[in-house]
């Protein structure tokens, strides 16, 4: 009878020492105006040191899109995200996977077309700790018009070793734009501006894209969601390739001297992310 106790008493540690599952760390759907968003949290391939790793996921009805930092010409909701009531959290930061651009008689929407998935890097203040994440995220979604919505999703991450978070999961954190020591071989680098005297509203932008120039793209983003004109691709001289930024009226240009701007380079083999800033 001893020995079976002790037996039940071993396997019960060895099974609190294994990883949640995977369904233990997902958050239920929560269902909007022609949408739902849920949160989980796992692990992914190459995920940074010292940080666990949650998603948000949007499912949208068929046709509708949300929208990337940028929400484009056509106008829109850029998404917005805030953790001020999580605990353990030193550190939240929203990685936005590659956008698409979809055109219609509106203009050009920068964004996701029925399904998203947002990796959220943190890092918690105690690694030994579970994170409870309350993640405050405020967006838009359109078909032909655009529609905002606030939904407010809760996690407990635990600590230790975390499940598979899945090939979707794992595909969104992949399209996520690289820089500095997690950029890749194949991903676009050595961005260049250009300013000249005589185009006031002009920006060209030029950087080394590895692969096919055709499917070379920019975006581009300010911190406070203003709008910048989605960059045209012009001459290519081997695999480096300029983009001109154009602005209709070189005042609007003039307006953002001092921002930062990112810059997410899209190319054949990969995708990276750098900055400047307007002077």
């Amino acid at each position: 009878m001893i020995a079976l106790f002790r037996w039940g008493m071993a396997v019960c540690a060895a099974m609190a020492a294994l990883p949640a599952a995977a369904q233990d760390i997902a958050g239920d759907w929560i269902d909007g105006e022609r949408h739902r968003v849920r949160i989980f949290a796992g692990a992914v391939p190459d995920a940074a040191p010292g940080t666990v790793t949650a998603f948000v996921e949007m499912a949208m009805d068929r046709g509708w899109k949300t929208y990337w930092k940028n929400p484009g010409t056509a106008g829109g909701i850029p998404p917005e995200f805030k953790f001020d009531a999580s605990k353990n959290v030193a550190k939240a930061e929203v990685l936005y996977p590659v956008p698409t651009v979809m055109s219609d008689k509106a203009g050009d929407v920068i964004g996701y077309r029925e399904w998203a998935i947002f990796p959220v890097r943190i890092t918690p203040a105690d690694a030994r700790a579970p994170v409870d994440l309350i993640v405050t995220a405020n967006y838009g979604i359109c078909e032909k018009l655009c529609v905002p919505a606030e939904t407010v999703l809760s996690l407990t991450i635990p600590p230790g070793p975390l499940p598979d978070a899945g090939a979707d999961a794992a595909r969104a954190y992949a399209n996520v734009p690289r820089t500095g020591a997690e950029l890749k071989p194949g991903d676009p680098v050595g961005l260049k501006v250009e300013r000249t005297a005589d185009a006031p509203g002009l920006i060209r932008l030029m950087a080394r894209f590895p692969g096919d120039a055709a499917v070379a793209a920019m975006f581009l983003a300010v911190p406070d969601g203003r709008y910048l004109p989605l960059p045209v691709r012009g001459a290519a001289e081997g695999e480096t390739i300029a983009f001109d930024v154009a602005f209709q009226n070189p005042e609007d240009l003039k307006a953002l001297k001092g921002a930062t701007v990112t810059v997410v380079m899209v190319g054949e083999k990969g995708q990276s992310e750098d900055r400047f800033v307007i002077d």
